[in-house]
């Protein structure tokens, strides 16, 4: 088992400068979003809105990404880390954004997932596992529990139960000058306990081969008596569902 550096464990937790870069970027981040999603159109390319994405950081200042843009529609969405391709979006699609910029050398990480039109019965299952998910680990944290494998765990099962082996990656991670720092919530972060001060990752996610796929991920504080969401963009089921035009 790896063993955790003290350096790590130093880095974990931000100074308050080193907060304020994080949300800057998070803020940064969320109004490129919005800008998106109200500019999407039928029969727009992925790769075409991903170069839109990238082009909107620059004009809001914030140039250098913190990973490669991830824009996802339709059958893609159940690609984890699907590279923007041609694909074009035709209602009732599935749409994927994993999108982060960096302020001052820090990142900020969010993933939202929409639908472009009314999702069927199966797509809104599909969403509303994946957002109780969420909220329940969300739940464990507010209540003081900092054990990593335990939290990830809290995730795992409930969408196991309707999705068996198909949550194929970590619950969370760590976030500052790396998109992915220590700690993590993950099945083998046993000796991950997360320390007040610390900035995670909650991104519970489905995907199912050749239908479609859904992750919501936030970003934390972790706090002395909960937490706080530095996330503001809406991942309510009544909020993700696009008007197509």
């Amino acid at each position: 088992m790896k063993k955790i550096k003290i350096i790590e464990q130093v880095r974990a937790v931000k100074s308050k400068k080193e907060l304020a870069n994080i949300i800057k970027a998070q803020r940064i981040s969320e109004k490129v979003l919005q800008h998106t999603v109200a500019n999407l159109k039928t029969g727009v390319t992925e790769i075409q809105v991903a170069r839109s994405i990238e082009k909107l950081f620059i004009t809001y200042g914030a140039p250098i990404l913190a990973f490669p843009v991830i824009v996802a529609f339709g059958k893609n969405t159940a690609n984890i880390h699907h590279v923007p391709a041609k694909n074009k979006l035709k209602v009732g699609d599935i749409i994927m954004f994993d999108i982060g910029c960096t302020v001052n050398h820090y990142c900020s990480d969010m993933t939202r997932t929409y639908f472009w039109g009314e999702p069927n019965i199966k797509q809104k299952e599909m969403y509303k596992t994946v957002y109780d998910a969420q909220t329940l680990a969300m739940k464990a944290i507010q209540k003081g529990e900092r054990r990593g494998k335990v939290i990830d765990s809290i995730a795992r099962k409930f969408i196991a139960k309707k999705y068996p082996d198909n949550f194929k990656h970590g619950l969370g991670h760590g976030v500052g000058t790396v998109i992915h720092e220590w700690p993590f919530f993950s099945p083998h972060s046993a000796k991950s306990k997360v320390s007040t001060g610390t900035v995670m990752t909650v991104e519970p996610g489905v995907y199912l081969p050749g239908f479609g796929g859904v992750r919501i991920e936030d970003m934390l504080l972790i706090t002395k008596t909960g937490y706080k969401n530095l996330t503001l963009i809406p991942s309510e089921l009544s909020q993700v569902i696009l008007q197509p035009k």
